[in-house]
């Protein structure tokens, strides 16, 4: 693996002292990040639980972005599956998590329950703002010039429980094209700014508390972020749609019914 950049490499990020970080924002808006990387390919579609993908960040995030991204090689794009995300999306996500870890292990203890937990999502209840929910933070990929996803996880491709072996950035289960590409997203990441979180290759950020945590700062520039009118209004009619979708659902079902 190539010369990992300057930063603390740990796939636990110790809530105790990320919570130390003092957090003074400094009120950067959140904007698109189509408008200034339009190069840069967005998901669309929701995740598994129906959360939309809202892609915006930070202005000076959109600028890194940008950076990183023109240190490409030509014909590479970056593929942003997750960016800004509302706190009640976190919360969404972190109870489904905590959720799926009960059913599997009923005899665990709440601490344990809580703690697997936090290794997958960033807690929403707790001092330190997720990442994600302060604009600072970014989930992406690389996708090659035949327009495929570059190969991360090779030889623990398939369902998503299956990548999760492979998660941690430096893991050395992966084949030697996985490793290959995952030095190219960490050298225009880091080269841009930005620092990993050790326990995910994809999870890169700037700001949050977290980045804080890793470059041995103080202080935070990035707090918690309430969505703006116009990502309220994305929210909004997604969730109009999916009511629409699911209501003519119902009817077709009451019609086959009653055939």
């Amino acid at each position: 693996m190539a010369t990992r950049p300057k930063q603390r490499f740990s796939v636990v990020e110790p809530i105790r002292e990320v919570n130390r970080i003092k957090i003074v924002d400094n009120g950067e808006p959140l904007v698109p990040i189509a408008d200034r990387c339009p190069d840069v390919l967005l998901k669309d579609e929701p995740n598994d639980l129906g959360i939309p993908p809202l892609p915006f960040l930070r202005a000076t995030v959109v600028e890194m972005l940008e950076a990183a991204h023109a240190r490409l090689p030509e014909g590479y794009r970056f593929l942003v599956s997750s960016a800004y995300r509302a706190p009640e999306h976190q919360r969404t996500i972190y109870e489904y998590v905590l959720n799926q870890f009960q059913e599997n292990n009923p005899h665990w203890p709440k601490n344990i329950l809580r703690r697997e937990t936090n290794r997958y999502v960033h807690p929403p209840d707790i001092r330190t703002p997720p990442g994600h929910s302060t604009g600072g933070a970014v989930d992406l990929t690389i996708v090659g010039p035949d327009g495929e996803e570059l190969d991360m996880v090779s030889p623990y491709q398939g369902e998503r429980e299956v990548r999760r072996h492979v998660a941690a950035t430096y893991d050395e289960k992966i084949t030697d094209e996985a490793r290959k590409n995952r030095e190219l997203l960490i050298r225009v990441m880091s080269a841009a700014g930005f620092t990993n979180y050790a326990g995910e290759w994809w999870h890169w950020s700037y700001g949050d508390s977290c980045w804080a945590w890793r470059i041995g700062a103080t202080t935070a520039i990035y707090g918690m972020v309430e969505p703006t009118p116009e990502i309220r209004a994305l929210m909004e009619a997604f969730a109009s749609e999916v009511s629409e979708r699911s209501a003519s659902d119902a009817s077709a079902v009451t019609e086959d019914d009653a055939e």
